[in-house]
């Protein structure tokens, strides 16, 4: 065998090798710079605040144990819930239903200082039956747990430790959620 070939084998199949070592060494900086990521990251994640209890028009209390174990897709509202408000509240639900067969592993939860009537809590309902709400001056210590966001309202992505892991504002796209939302479902039921 001729040295060229044999020169031309190792480089032909030694240098994609050579090439991802120096890469993956210490000598080269090839981490990407920014993240898929469409909302903000909290960072540090913002855990629940425990001791909280909200009680609810069907009799029942809302604690923080309810939101464990599922991801929860969390809308936060200053002032009472109109017309934009029971928009964003569709766009979340459809987030929801668009994750096909992790639906069940998605809760949704609207956060609001203002008491909601019957009639909007009904419409509510009437876009999910399992929306749970938290409102009036008794979901004061839950609302003041989430970041910051400026304008009326914004919303959150919880994990199923009750940590608050992503915000977005308003006018946030709801497809850039419910990208975030399918990695994460993703990337959590591969362990």
């Amino acid at each position: 065998m001729n040295k060229t070939v044999i020169i031309l084998v190792f480089v032909v199949f030694g240098a994609p090798v050579l090439i991802a070592t120096l890469l993956h060494s210490e000598w080269f900086d090839t981490r990407l710079g920014g993240t898929r990521n469409y909302g903000d990251f909290v960072h540090p994640v913002v855990p629940l605040p425990e001791g909280w209890e909200i009680a609810r028009n069907e009799g029942n209390i809302l604690v923080r144990d309810d939101l464990l174990e599922r991801w929860q897709l969390v809308h936060r509202r200053q002032s009472a819930c109109d017309d934009v408000c029971l928009e964003d509240l569709y766009w979340l639900r459809q987030v929801r239903r668009a994750q096909d067969r992790h639906q069940p592993d998605v809760g949704l939860l609207l956060v609001s200082l203002t008491e909601i009537d019957d009639g909007t809590r009904q419409q509510i309902l009437e876009l999910a039956d399992d929306f749970q709400i938290a409102d009036g001056e008794a979901a004061r210590a839950l609302h003041d747990a989430f970041p910051y966001a400026s304008g009326n309202s914004s919303s959150y992505i919880l994990d199923p430790q009750a940590n608050i892991i992503l915000q977005y504002s308003a006018d946030a796209d709801p497809n850039g959620i419910r990208r975030d939302l399918r990695r994460l479902l993703t990337w959590t039921q591969r362990n």
